[in-house]
């Protein structure tokens, strides 16, 4: 028994951090006092909401809805963060080659790689769940039973959504390890169900009308879609203790039979995603490249070598793609996303003003793409190596900055085409528009290094915590965010003063002022923080 306890201590060493903040000066407390407010911060937030919610359905005896209501939300938080780390949890985890050697059976290791996913998520989803039932238990009668039923709830929520989350990993790992190119099969899929998410979005009231058709209230439509917010609700408005045990009997029989069912691929899609294809060929043809073609060929491996930083990187591209495509095909949708983030735009307007909102799209793929926000940190401790070698360290940032540029500029240049050939533009229009597709892109991807540099993280265990939850990248996306408000108000006041082909040049001037301040930071404070860093 005292092995198992140990296998499983070390295990759970790696990838259990909700919250990981860069430290510096590797303060104990501070990194692990940072993450516990962040943590609290968030269970205050929902506490807050669910007495919000509870107040006014109070009135109408309805205070029940809010448990239902939440435990959905909840869940598709868990599902939506499982999906994102079966990769890390279940698939191709660094320990496996250590475990895989010692004298423990492979049943074992499953197991305690599915246990430590479960525990992963129960921590996860007690963030949102426990604050609404302690307000709930705050702000209505309850008896013993509540608590009860509460305790169950929270060890049992995270079943459904790691059985779904399960279920997706082992379709996207077994697909992809099939195939020669992995890592492009693997995003292939990953964006396929972002996209199909994206799509549910955007159709959500859609949805939503035909629920609510066949259905009386909000509680009915959600206890019919999810059967545990269901199953909730009815325990805590009328206790059986049948009713509890199928509850609890329900998610143990599908924990087992998801952990049955993976038991017996498991092993097989795990072996073939660690695989390595070799390929000879016969002749073979020595080129040369110059300096930055060979720094940014460098940069492009490992950035597709990695799919978590690709799809990251690529979501507010594609978003930025599929809204060219709704302005020129679909309109009403398009202005119906508009119309939900509270801005109102007819297509008279969107054709008399076409250069204007050309800009505004490109503005927010631009600036929601940081992808260098992670570049620095991404080489880890072969950061050193990349400093011996014989390249001014000015070539070296600007060719982590060309790369991300390269990499955003078809798509740019891809949804500028479709927005040119459906409506008319001036030729100086577009050369305005044109110039700022490549004006925006390089102020993103500056602002990007220059954070990594500042906030650099070189002791992360996998690329997911560098690319999702480094400092230098949830600034840069905040940062990002700031600049594209400014650009949408700028454009608005300028064009009620002087109009379109005036406006266009003058955010072109604006942009290209600050593309040229950053350009010259980097070449002088950035230098030198890129030399200070040591591994």
């Amino acid at each position: 028994m005292k092995k198992y306890i140990s296998l499983i201590k070390a295990c759970f060493t790696s990838e259990m951090s909700l919250f990981i903040i860069n430290n510096k000066n590797k303060n104990k407390k501070q990194s692990k006092a940072v993450p516990i407010f962040i943590y609290c911060l968030i269970m205050l937030c929902f506490f807050a909401y669910a007495n919000m919610f509870i107040d006014p359905l109070k009135q109408s005896n309805l205070a029940f809805i809010v448990l239902s209501l939440f435990v959905f939300l909840t869940a598709i938080l868990t599902l939506i963060e499982g999906i994102y780390k079966t990769g890390s949890l279940l698939f191709n985890c660094k320990d496996d080659d250590l475990l895989l050697s010692l004298p423990i059976k492979r049943s074992t290791v499953l197991f305690v790689r599915i246990f430590k996913f479960y525990i992963f998520e129960l921590l996860y989803n007690t963030v949102f769940m426990l604050p609404v039932i302690v307000a709930y238990a705050i702000r209505v009668d309850v008896d013993w039973t509540f608590y009860l039923t509460s305790f169950f709830m929270i060890l049992l929520l995270p079943v459904i959504p790691i059985v779904i989350s399960c279920i997706i990993g082992v379709i996207t790992s077994g697909l992809s390890s099939r195939f020669k190119y992995k890592n492009l099969v693997q995003i292939i899929i990953t964006t396929i169900f972002f996209v199909g998410l994206m799509y549910v979005s955007l159709n959500l009231q859609d949805i939503i009308k035909r629920l609510t058709e066949n259905a009386s209230s909000l509680n009915e439509i959600i206890t019919k879609i999810y059967y545990p917010a269901g199953a909730f609700v009815n325990l805590v408005t009328d206790f059986k203790v049948v009713d509890l045990l199928i509850f609890i009997g329900i998610n143990v029989g599908l924990f087992a039979l998801i952990v049955f069912l993976i038991s017996k691929i498991y092993f097989k899609i795990n072996s073939r995603t660690k695989s390595i294809s070799v390929v000879y060929k016969k002749d073979y043809k020595v080129k040369t490249n110059s300096v930055m073609n060979a720094l940014i060929k460098k940069e492009w491996k490992r950035f597709t070598n990695s799919p978590v930083f690709i799809t990251n990187a690529g979501l507010g591209l594609v978003l930025y793609l599929i809204m060219c495509i709704l302005v020129a095909v679909n309109f009403d949708m398009f202005s119906g996303l508009i119309a939900s983030q509270g801005f109102k735009i007819t297509e008279a307007e969107v054709v008399k003003y076409i250069p204007i909102v050309s800009v505004a799209l490109i503005a927010g793929g631009s600036f929601l793409t940081s992808i260098t926000s992670s570049m620095i940190s991404l080489e880890g401790k072969s950061f050193n190596i990349l400093k011996s070698l014989p390249v001014s360290t000015s070539k070296l940032i600007l060719a982590k900055v060309l790369s991300a540029v390269l990499v955003m500029l078809p798509f740019i240049f891809i949804g500028n085409a479709i927005l040119f050939i459906k409506y008319d533009f001036t030729i100086l229009q577009m050369l305005l528009v044109l110039a700022v597709s490549v004006i925006l892109p390089l102020i993103s991807e500056l602002i990007g290094i220059i954070m990594n540099l500042k906030y650099p993280k070189m002791d992360a265990e996998s690329d997911a915590e560098v690319v999702k939850q480094s400092t230098s990248a949830t600034i840069s996306v905040f940062v990002g965010m700031g600049l594209l408000g400014l650009t949408l108000y700028g454009l608005f006041k300028f064009l009620k003063m002087y109009g379109t082909d005036m406006t266009l040049l003058i955010i072109t001037g604006i942009y290209a002022v600050i593309l040229g301040l950053l350009l010259l930071y980097m070449k002088n404070k950035s230098v030198e923080e890129f030399n200070s860093i040591n591994v």
